[in-house]
């Protein structure tokens, strides 16, 4: 299986991502070596290095595809301190063709993304081990239906967790950033997945994106305006 290295023509990396290529080629390794070879499909990267807009808080998702559910244990098992900022994260085709995760959430419901999502997603990831998946092989939900999904999510899942410390307000932020991607995405607007661009997507500085990217680029941080964002984003929820 060849290796890619997509990461080596970037120009002035900086220390942070110094730092994950570092992490990505030691979770490469591990995980070609903990299970068969022939039952490695592909190695993915997605997220915020392949955009390279890496802060110092952020990971480095790297989503390993294998033959079958019962692989993915052995690759999960990789995940440690050690490893920072790599978070590996298997899927099997199995669940991809299902749309429907083999492993079972911390959470209920569960916050994790379906497999669809990263099927629809494909051509925002790189690919450094194996080979190439079609989308057109997979499965996936109408734009409306996962809309739906990810209100819900947000409603009866995110904001409950992250008031019961279970999730970190980063997290949280980062799923209402993807509700308003895919709502863009049903008005048939372009958007490059960043959140910078999805955010640039909305001209009226009274939608709520423009509140989330202010915290993520560090502009608000205090408990008070979190709580009042949160407040906002039940509203908006509540008018979907």
């Amino acid at each position: 299986m060849t290796k890619y290295d997509f990461w080596e023509p970037w120009r002035a990396k900086t220390l942070i991502e110094k730092k994950a290529i570092k992490s990505i080629l030691k979770a490469r390794k591990l995980i070609i070596n903990s299970i068969p070879n022939k039952t490695l499909v592909s190695i993915y990267i997605k997220g915020s290095f392949v955009r390279r807009d890496m802060n110092k808080s952020s990971d480095v998702d790297i989503v390993p595809i294998v033959t079958k559910n019962k692989y993915e244990k052995s690759i999960f098992k990789i995940n440690d301190y050690n490893l920072f900022p790599a978070c590996v994260v298997p899927l099997s085709i199995s669940e991809l063709k299902h749309n429907k995760l083999f492993t079972k959430g911390i959470c209920s419901p569960d916050l994790r993304a379906e497999p669809d999502l990263f099927i629809l997603n494909l051509k925002e990831y790189k690919l450094i081990y194996g080979k190439k998946l079609n989308p057109k092989d997979y499965p996936h939900r109408k734009n409306y239906q996962i809309i739906k999904d990810e209100i819900n999510k947000i409603k009866k899942g995110y904001i409950p967790a992250y008031k019961e410390g279970i999730i970190k307000f980063e997290s949280l932020l980062k799923e209402v950033f993807w509700l308003i991607e895919w709502e863009q995405k049903l008005k048939h607007k372009k958007i490059k997945h960043s959140f910078k661009n999805i955010k640039n997507s909305l001209k009226d500085k009274n939608h709520i994106i423009h509140d989330a990217y202010a915290f993520r680029i560090g502009k608000y941080k205090s408990k008070l305006e979190k709580q009042k964002f949160i407040d906002s984003l039940n509203k908006y929820l509540e008018n979907k």
